[in-house]
């Protein structure tokens, strides 16, 4: 039936029918489209009309012509607006729509019924809530943001994050980390990427789920977001958490251009938690920037280009010794035993630092400029470079029994720079394509704020086991740790535009060389019980990790490239006026090159013996081959995740109903695979079992072998032990089950949405279910009678 309320029609008796909404067609792109149904004055398809589509502030005009039954398609087109779109037919009239916006990864349909000259009030067309509801292709679950719509958002943080719980299936669950969960999945299965370029953390480990603390790319530069959690367009890749995806913003005909600053201050803008205590997580933030925009030739070329620099204060340290007047104070520890402990560490080489000392203001400065370039009517191109750099110091803080000095803090010192090129063509009148190549080079260095790499020194004043300490020294976990990721994206999507059907297929490629040292206790970790054994150089505890002999820091570290595949074929059918449905397939597979360091100790048969025993317990008569094999688990450690390929069939529909007022039923049901934390499959790299030689030297105020050594780069290792079991050697190993699959997930969901007769308001009701078809379990084998493989008692 005909709703007259669905547009803001003229007087003219023959106009322009349009129904502008948007809905997720085509995933993770970075343009938007348009598409519809033109008919004649007694509702008969009109064959050949020409569909004109200019970018009104660009210039960019894009065609289309209608088939048999009057349908036409564009695709590739610039997000936002405004669209001036013309539907003309020799002999048929011509009609026009002004004001035509476009929404990231979505389609608007304009309808037009041509018959004389006519013009549709657009103003009213574009702001209908149910226009941007009510639409076949209106299949899944997302959320939109314009520009003008993020500038209405209250956004303190300028984050993604701020960004993302517009949508009401998203939670912020961390707001100091920043960490956000979806559908109640875990944060590192969310998918975020900007002008297709992964923007989201390349290893895993930051708990927001970005490489750097602060948003990877200034957010005035951001131009559309669309937020989709349960997205079956099998061109959505390796995500089952959210799908964040944005694209940057273009220059135009005009030249624009913008001055900000931004101030936050956390004493009188931040309230308190519900134990009535202030924000400690910084004093203060600040973010100065600009962004200019324009042609270089009108029509044709354009640059848009932005730059801002942000501080956001450190409170400092909270701990100090008893008396300091300190928010907290370490009970039982003086001023006066700071200062002789400092005194002792200085005459022994070392760098204290004190309790108050070293800038821990986190400082970021990024930089974007992007070109658009219209070749022609049917081909389009963009580049984008942008780089970040954030220096990021973490104040280790004690408590009520440690008070940690500025050398033990540390900094996370991170670069980030992506390159990203997109190529959109219209090829014929019945097939388009979109292609982009990205280019991202992530690298994180991680080391002392002040006093330069040394051991990590822990000195107690009770002359016991425990009771309050001073703890100086870079920290244990940041003596050898750097982390670079080189990664290379790409996809390419062909669409085709057969009658009433919309046939997709395509392919996406991502490929991270990797790179990951992470090795604590590098530098020496030494316990002292009291002040006196300090200086006497009499420590409690060392423990000192070292490449095995043999090896190097090179055999250390991570070091592996992790390609993924993805290949789809999708077909969209609108079965009717009221019926559409959407039914693909999505194949993924990842390969991984080169395999972790072999221990054949590990993958020795259980119960194997050698010259020395059972794997799990060697003495130490200095004639022992560490790497011979003894009685293991019977696989190997070199698994990994390649070649475990995952099928994901994809189904949805939207079913409008014959009503007064619209009322439409969707859903669509799914499986989906993530894309997969790189640290996870790093760890049987780092902890191959093999490499490492983890010495932990436990004793109770007895002469020291080894001596204490403050050169950060010679520490001494245990040379002749008298006393069996004072000493030991330990190595880790993490592994990969041999029937490890890839974690899948399948997606049901289904929603009602129906127009009220107040003020074009729409009730949507939405059902969401996730079945988790293959998780991820974590599970210590060393348990039970077996023995611990690889371990060296001395």
């Amino acid at each position: 039936m005909t709703h007259p309320n669905r547009v803001r029609m003229s007087k003219l008796t023959l106009g322009l029918l349009a129904v502008l909404a948007t809905a997720p067609v085509f995933a993770q792109s970075t343009s938007a489209g348009v598409a519809g149904r033109i008919t004649s004055a007694d509702g008969q398809p009109v064959a050949g009309a020409v569909v004109t589509i200019t970018h009104s502030e660009s210039g960019t005009v894009s065609r289309a012509t209608t088939g048999d039954d009057g349908r036409y398609n564009a695709r590739g087109l610039r997000v936002g607006g405004p669209y001036t779109i013309t539907i003309s037919k020799d002999g048929g009239g011509t009609a026009t729509q002004d004001g035509v916006y476009l929404s990231l990864d979505q389609v608007g349909n304009v309808d037009a019924q041509l018959g004389q000259v006519a013009t549709l009030d657009a103003v009213q067309a574009v702001a209908s809530a149910s226009l941007k509801t009510f639409n076949a292709d209106n299949k899944g679950l997302s959320t939109n943001l314009s520009r003008v719509e993020m500038d209405r958002m209250p956004s303190p943080d300028r984050s993604i994050q701020n960004i993302v719980r517009a949508d009401p299936r998203i939670v912020i669950t961390d707001r100091d980390r920043g960490a956000f969960s979806a559908a109640g999945q875990n944060f590192r299965y969310n998918s975020i990427t900007i002008d297709t370029v992964n923007a989201g953390d390349p290893f895993g480990l930051n708990d927001n789920g970005l490489p750097t603390k602060g948003t990877p790319i200034s957010q005035d530069a951001i131009e559309s977001y669309n937020i989709s959690t349960a997205n079956f367009d099998v061109a959505t890749r390796r995500g089952v958490g959210a799908w964040v995806n944005a694209v940057t913003k273009s220059g135009t005909n005009d030249f624009h251009g913008s001055v900000y600053y931004t101030y936050q201050n956390a004493d009188d803008m931040i309230g308190k938690n519900e134990a009535d205590r202030k924000w400690t997580g910084f004093t203060k933030d600040s973010t100065i920037g600009a962004t200019l925009g324009g042609p270089i030739i009108k029509d044709k070329l354009f640059f848009f280009a932005s730059y801002e620099e942000s501080t956001k204060t450190s409170p400092g340290a909270i701990w100090g010794p008893q008396g300091s007047g300190s928010t907290n104070e370490v009970i039982g520890l003086s001023q006066a035993q700071v200062d002789a402990i400092s005194a002792a560490a200085s005459a022994k080489g070392l760098t204290p630092g004190s309790s108050s000392s070293a800038n821990a203001d986190i400082e970021a400065k990024r930089g974007l400029i992007k070109f658009d370039w219209n070749i022609n009517d049917f081909h389009r191109a963009s580049f984008r470079i942008s780089r970040t750099e954030e220096l990021e110091p973490i104040i280790v803080q004690g408590n009520t029994s440690r008070l940690n000095l500025s050398s033990n803090w540390y900094v996370f010192d991170k670069t980030s720079t992506s390159y990203a090129l997109s190529l959109y063509d219209d090829w014929t009148e019945n097939f388009s394509t979109e292609m982009s190549i990205g280019y991202s080079d992530f690298k994180q260095t991680r080391g002392p704020l002040t006093g330069g790499y040394q051991p990590e020194v822990t000195v107690r004043t009770s002359g016991a086991d425990t009771g309050p300490a001073v703890v100086m020294g870079t920290e244990f976990s940041s003596q050898a740790n750097d982390l670079a990721v080189k990664s290379w994206n790409a996809y390419f999507a062909g669409s085709w535009f057969i009658g009433d059907h919309v046939v997709k297929a395509g392919l996406d490629y991502q490929s991270d060389e990797l790179y990951n040292l992470f090795l604590q206790n590098y530098n020496g970790s030494y316990e002292f019980n009291s002040i006196a054994d300090f200086q006497n150089g009499t420590y409690r505890r060392y423990r000192v990790n070292v490449p095995a002999p043999g090896y190097s820091l090179g055999n250390v570290a991570a070091e592996f490239k992790m390609k993924q595949y993805g290949f789809f074929l999708q077909d969209t059918w609108q079965v009717n006026d009221k019926l559409s449905v959407q039914y693909g397939v999505r194949y993924d597979i990842p390969k991984i090159d080169t395999d972790p360091t072999f221990n054949p100790c590990f993958a020795a048969a259980p119960g194997t013996t050698g010259d020395l025993g059972p794997c799990g317990l060697r003495r130490n008569t200095g004639t022992a081959n560490v790497n011979s094999a003894f009685g293991g688990y019977g696989f190997s450690n070199q698994g990994t995740i390649d070649g475990n390929g995952a099928i994901q069939p994809r189904f949805s529909f939207n079913y409008a109903f014959d009503t007064e007022r619209f009322t439409q039923l969707r859903g669509g049901a799914g499986v989906f695979i993530s894309n997969t934390p790189a640290v996870w499959v790093a760890n049987p790299y780092s902890n191959n079992g093999v490499a490492v030689a983890s010495y932990d030297i436990n004793r109770r105020r007895v002469a020291t072998d080894p001596a204490f050594s403050s050169d950060p780069y010679n520490q001494n290792l245990p040379g002749s032990l008298t006393k069996p079991g004072l000493g030991s050697t330990q190595m880790n190993v993490s592994v990969v089950d041999p029937d490890f699959d890839i974690p899948k997930v399948a997606k049901y969901t289904l929603g009602l949405d129906h127009q009220l007769p107040w003020w074009d308001m729409v009730v949507s009701a939405e059902y969401q279910y996730l079945d988790t078809l293959k998780g991820i379990s974590y599970q210590n084998i060393n348990l039970g009678a077996r023995p611990a493989c690889c371990r060296t008692a001395v």
